[in-house]
Order: structure tokens, then sequence, then C-alpha cells
């Protein structure tokens, strides 16, 4: 029996990641690419980036969206390279060829497929939900669709603005020139439908938080790490710290905890030593170490 390197074995292993990665993103592609051509073409949904955009140059100057955002992407792919380099474009090159695919692929069959429900406003929720678990899937991979997300990442760079500001700034233009072409009203569910899109899209690529990573600083150390093993029943690290000039040398108590347990670990804390210092935030994942059945692993 022929014994496998270990790098044939990284490689299939590499080989393998890469066919899942593909496979999510060409089923992410898909139902955007599906979503759009039944739905937010057909609805003048202008929620933001280059494919809203298009249909805002569509209703204007006539040009089909689809031409519109292959050409826009393509000029915005080249510039990626050109000030970004491969490396940081070999993503989004990835995820626009998937993209563009689907949308050639949707567009017979977006008079087909489609669903509309009494009320207008649960169809936008609808369509949202379908769209975030779309770009959650891509995005999950590390991929992108390119477009906007390549004019942000260059924006990043040259202008050293946080990612969100600048894709807020970006989209909120983008929206104010759909009202100016479509109306108020439907900018209204155009927005509605990007909020819901970016919630799911989060929960997809994240998961859903049902832990908290607590930080605790407290002068009653031993009584709190008593309360964590027996009365919490979970595991913690003791971090090393100091007042920033190498003195006071003093240590903070690191746990995850379940969140229906969280304010337990509060009360507790702030009981034993009310000048105790306590920062936690939302924890999505949690891989090895000791944890009890309430957490989710």
């Amino acid at each position: 029996m022929k014994m496998l390197k270990a790098q044939d074995i990284l490689d299939k292993i590499a080989f393998k990641n890469l066919i899942i990665k593909l496979i999510y993103t060409f089923t992410g592609a898909f139902i955007i690419g599906l979503i759009y051509n039944s739905f937010t073409v057909e609805n003048t949904l202008v929620s933001g980036g280059v494919s809203g955009l298009a249909i805002i140059i569509n209703q204007v100057f006539g040009i089909e969206e689809t031409l519109f955002i292959n050409i826009t992407t393509i000029s915005l792919l080249i510039l990626s390279l050109i000030l970004l380099g491969f490396k940081k474009t070999s993503d989004g090159i990835i995820g626009y060829v998937a993209y563009a695919i689907m949308l050639e692929v949707t567009k017979p069959l977006g008079q087909y497929v489609t669903l509309s429900f009494d009320s207008f406003l649960f169809t936008v929720v609808f369509y949202g939900v379908l769209s975030g678990v779309g770009y959650g899937l891509i995005y999950r991979t590390g991929y992108n669709t390119s477009g906007s997300d390549t004019i942000v990442a260059i924006c990043q760079k040259y202008f050293v603005f946080p990612y969100a500001v600048i894709s807020n700034i970006l989209n909120t233009g983008i929206i104010i020139l759909g009202a100016m072409t479509f109306g108020i009203t439907k900018s209204i569910y155009a927005i509605i439908y990007l909020f819901v899109c970016n919630f799911v899209t989060d929960r997809i690529i994240l998961g859903s938080s049902d832990s908290k990573l607590c930080l605790i600083k407290t002068r009653k150390l031993t009584k709190l790490e008593e309360f964590i093993t027996e009365e919490l029943e979970i595991g913690y690290t003791l971090i090393e710290s100091t007042n920033g000039i190498g003195l006071l040398k003093k240590y903070v108590v690191m746990c995850i905890i379940p969140s229906d347990r969280f304010y337990d670990l509060k009360r507790e804390v702030m009981l034993l030593d009310k000048k105790a210092e306590l920062i936690c935030n939302d924890c999505y994942t949690v891989e090895g170490g000791y944890t009890n059945h309430f957490m989710s692993v």
C-alpha cells in the first residue's frame, strides 16, 4: 500500500476545500442572480451597489442591466489589479465570474420563477432574506462579487476610512439616486430590502451567537474562579496584565459563557467586587476547550 506524503494529503484537503467553496459560491450566485432578474429589476428596487446602479442606468439611458454590470465590474477589477495587486483582487474575480454566469443563466428564468404575496412589504422582506442567504454563502467562502466591494477596497487603501463607512456612503448615494429616479416609496422598500439582506448575510457568515466572551478584572479572583468552575461549570483562562508600564501585575479572567447564564455571572461579579471591570461581547464560534452542555460548539 502506497503511503501518502504529507504534502499530498494537504493538496487533497486544499482541493476538496476549493470544490466546496466553489459550490457555495455558485449556489449563492444563482440565488442572488435569480432574485435580481425576477424581482429586483422588475420592481426597480435600487438597494445600492453596481447592480442597483445598473437599474438606474437602464431607466435613464436604456443600457441593459447585465451589460452595465459586466462592463463596470470588469473595469473595476482591472483597476484593482493595478492598484491593489492580484492577491487582493483574485477573490473578487472568482466571485464575479460566478455571479456573471448566474446572471445570464437566470435571466430566462426570471419571468417564470416569481413569488408575490398580498403584502408587497412581506414580499420585499421575503426576497431580502433569500438574497441575504445567497450573499452569505458567497462571502462565507472569502470570495465577493466585486463591483462595489472593489470600490470600497480601493478607497479604504487610499483614504484610510473604515470599510463600513465607505460602503454605507456608497450605498446611500446610489439609493438617493434611486429615489430621484423612481420615487421615495420605492427607495424606502429598497432600504428595507437592503437591511434584511445585510442582517441575514451577517447571520450566515458569523452564525447565531448563543454565547458571550467575557473579560473580568477583580480583586476577588479566587472567589470568582470558584463561582465559574463550581456554579457555572465552565472553563476559564487567566491572562496576566499590568498597568501599561510593567508594574502592578494582575490577572484578567477570560471565559466563554452561555448567553442565558451571562446575567448570573454579571450579578455575581458585582456582588463580589463593586469595583470589578467586566467586558463582554457576542461570541459566534467556540472550538475545543472545556465547555458545558449549554455551549454550542
